[in-house]
């Protein structure tokens, strides 16, 4: 497991913290970040409270590294990575996914560079080979925009929840601050 993979779960486990359990959060019951609906989706049974460092160590890498291909991105970027990982978890493995293929297409100058993606949220090979050719055309400074672009969303994404929700307005200062301070 690679050095990366290892540090960006165990950082994103500290940020998280402990228990917690907030009737007004839509997540509701979480331990580690780790929601009871994800923690039960993976076999575990106890109280939310007790579930074991390893065990959300396990899920945060099955369940939102791999499906995002992070392996992979991270040969290309640790800054993206880590955006794409924090995105996934905070609001959904397609939800960064389809993020990262948008902002590919808008970028791709009318498919000069690549067929356009399918904004699905399902990360497979087109969208890594997409970002590869985008790459090898716009270098280290298209990764910069690239990667702001997708902080950007999140930010949009988030207030997009507060816009439909008044009640998650408590939340916004925080999660903005944490997309803006990653």
């Amino acid at each position: 497991m690679s050095q990366l993979k290892n540090r960006l779960i165990e950082e994103l486990i500290e940020r998280e913290g402990g228990y917690v359990n907030d009737p007004s959060d839509r997540g509701g019951e979480t331990m580690y970040g780790i929601t009871l609906k994800t923690a039960r989706a993976h076999g575990y049974q106890g109280e939310m409270k007790s579930l074991p460092y390893e065990m959300a160590f396990h899920i945060y890498q099955t369940t939102y590294w791999a499906p995002l291909k992070l392996d992979e991105i991270s040969l290309h970027s640790e800054a993206l990575t880590e955006q794409l990982f924090d995105f996934g978890i905070n609001s959904g493995v397609a939800h960064a996914a389809k993020a990262l293929q948008t902002t590919l297409n808008v970028m791709n100058n009318r498919q000069t560079l690549y067929v356009d993606l399918k904004a699905d949220g399902i990360f497979g090979s087109r969208t890594l080979n997409a970002l590869g050719k985008f790459l090898t055309h716009r270098k280290r400074k298209g990764l910069k925009v690239l990667t702001e672009t997708v902080r950007g969303l999140r930010i949009a994404f988030c207030i997009d929840i507060a816009i439909n929700d008044e009640s998650q307005e408590k939340y916004q200062f925080g999660w903005i601050s944490r997309i803006v301070e990653l």
